[in-house]
């Protein structure tokens, strides 16, 4: 298990900095997905996001079949 899954186990929520670490991709692209994904939750100034229905939206939607 790499550092990055490690430390994201046993988190449901994701900062959108653990979100880019995880699918490797730019924090403007993991905000517009998280928005188009619904699992986007505001806490004060705190952005976070959905893990697994995240990943989930992410598999579904761009899956090569």
């Amino acid at each position: 298990m790499s550092v990055i899954e490690q430390k994201t186990a046993c988190k449901e929520l994701l900062t959108i900095e653990d979100a880019c670490e995880i699918t490797s991709l730019g924090k403007t692209k993991v905000r517009e997905l998280a928005n188009d994904s619904k699992t986007v939750l505001k806490i004060g100034k705190s952005y976070r996001i959905k893990k697994a229905d995240f990943l989930d939206y992410i598999n579904k939607t761009y899956s090569i079949n």
